[in-house]
C-alpha cells in the first residue's frame, strides 16, 4: 500500500468516512490545482481543515491559489453527499468538478446564469467592466447590478451604450428571465437550503407584480444558507445594503409587515439574533431527544448566516448531538473541526 493510500485509510478509520481515492490524485481539478495531502487532514494545526469556517460536515481535497477549496460533504453514515466549492469569506456552492459526484444544483445554477447572460455582460468581459462603468459615469457596483439584470439600465445609459457599440437593445440587454426562473424553481425544489434560487424567483415575481409570491420566495432564501447566494447576491435596489439584500427584498415585497414566524423574524433581525434563536432551538431539540434535528439546527446556527465568533460553542453542540444520535462520522468531523478552530487561536 502506497503512503497516500495508508494516509487515506487512516483518515477513514479515524473519522468513520468513505473517501473516493481518485479525488486525492496529484494535480487537483480545474482551477483547484493543488491536491490536499491526506496526512494533513488529521492535523488540526496544519490549517487545512479550516475549522469554524468550512462547513463542519466537510473535508477539503483540493485547493486553489486564491485560498478556495473543493471539499466533500458527508452524511451521518460517512458516505460522501456532495462536493462543494468553498471560498474564503464563507461563500460556497455545490459543484460537479469532482468525478463521480454529479450535481444537479450545479447544473441548474449554470443554466440560470446562462439565461441571464446579456450582450452587455459579454461586452463587459471583453472591454473591462470597470472601464465601461467609468465611461458611463456610474459606480462599479451599479454597473454590476446592470450585468445581472439589464432591465435596471436607465434610458440615458442605454442610449450611450447603443452609441458606443452600434448594437440595438435586444443585442445588448435581452435576457431570458422565464428560463432563469424555471431553473431556480427546479433548484429550489431539490435544494431548499440554497439561497440563490429563492432570490432569483423573488426578484422575478416581484418584477411581475406578484408580491405575495415574491415574499414567499424571499422568505425561502432567508431560511437558506446565506453563503449560497452566489450571483444573486447583487439583486438589490439602489441604496440597499448588500449585506441585507434579501431582508430588504422581503420587507419591500410585504410592505414592511411583521414576519409570521419566529425563525423568519430572527433572520430579518440579523445574524446575531438568528444565531441565538437557532442555538436555542437546537438546545430544545436535544432536550426533547431529537438529536438529528439538534445537529441540523446547530449547523444552521453557525452557517445560515456565518459569523466567525465563538464557533467552539456551535461545534460543541454539533459534536454532542451527533454522538447522542449515534452518527459517528458527524461526531468525529465536528471534533476535528473543533480542534482546528481551537488550535487556530481565533
Amino acid at each position: 500500500m502506497h503512503s497516500a493510500d495508508r494516509a487515506l485509510a487512516a483518515v477513514e478509520r479515524a473519522l468513520h468516512l468513505q473517501l473516493p481515492r481518485g479525488l486525492f490524485l496529484p494535480g487537483g481539478l480545474g482551477p483547484f490545482d493543488e491536491t490536499v495531502e491526506p496526512e494533513a487532514l488529521l492535523e488540526p494545526g496544519a490549517g487545512v481543515v479550516r475549522g469554524g469556517e468550512l462547513l463542519p460536515d466537510a473535508l477539503p481535497f483540493a485547493r486553489g491559489a486564491d485560498g478556495a477549496v473543493l471539499a466533500l460533504r458527508f452524511g451521518p453514515g460517512g458516505r460522501p453527499r456532495e462536493a462543494i466549492a468553498w471560498h474564503p469569506g464563507g461563500a460556497w456552492h455545490p459543484t460537479d468538478l469532482a468525478p463521480g459526484l454529479a450535481s444537479e444544483p450545479a447544473r441548474l445554477r449554470r443554466a440560470c446564469e446562462a439565461a441571464l447572460e446579456s450582450g452587455l455582460a459579454v461586452l463587459a468581459r471583453e472591454t473591462g467592466a470597470a472601464s465601461l462603468a467609468q465611461d458611463l459615469g456610474v459606480a462599479r457596483e451599479t454597473f454590476s447590478d446592470w450585468l445581472l439584470d439589464a432591465r435596471l439600465v436607465p434610458a440615458a445609459a442605454r442610449a450611450a451604450l447603443r452609441r458606443l457599440t452600434g448594437a440595438g437593445d435586444v443585442a445588448l440587454f435581452a435576457q431570458d428571465w422565464c428560463a432563469a426562473a424555471s431553473a431556480a424553481r427546479a433548484a429550489l425544489a431539490a435544494r431548499p437550503d440554497l439561497a440563490w434560487p429563492g432570490a432569483v424567483l423573488g426578484w422575478h415575481e416581484e418584477g411581475r407584480g406578484r408580491a405575495t409570491d415574491a415574499a414567499r420566495a424571499y422568505a425561502g432564501a432567508l431560511g437558506a444558507f446565506g453563503g449560497t447566494l452566489a450571483f444573486a447576491g447583487r439583486l438589490a435596489r439602489p441604496g440597499e445594503s448588500a449585506a441585507r439584500v434579501i431582508s430588504a427584498a422581503w420587507l419591500r415585497a410585504t410592505g414592511g409587515r411583521a414576519a409570521p414566524d419566529p425563525t423568519l423574524r430572527a433572520a430579518l433581525a440579523g445574524p446575531g439574533p438568528l444565531r441565538a434563536h437557532l442555538v436555542a432551538e437546537s438546545d430544545r431539540a436535544r432536550a426533547d431527544g431529537r438529536h438529528g434535528a439538534a445537529w441540523d439546527l446547530a449547523l444552521r446556527a453557525g452557517w445560515q448566516r456565518h459569523v466567525a465568533v465563538d464557533m467552539d460553542d456551535v461545534l460543541g453542540r454539533m459534536l454532542d448531538a451527533a454522538e447522542a444520535a449515534g452518527h459517528a462520522a458527524h461526531a468525529e468531523l465536528a471534533r476535528l473541526h473543533l480542534r482546528a478552530w481551537v488550535e487556530s487561536g481565533r
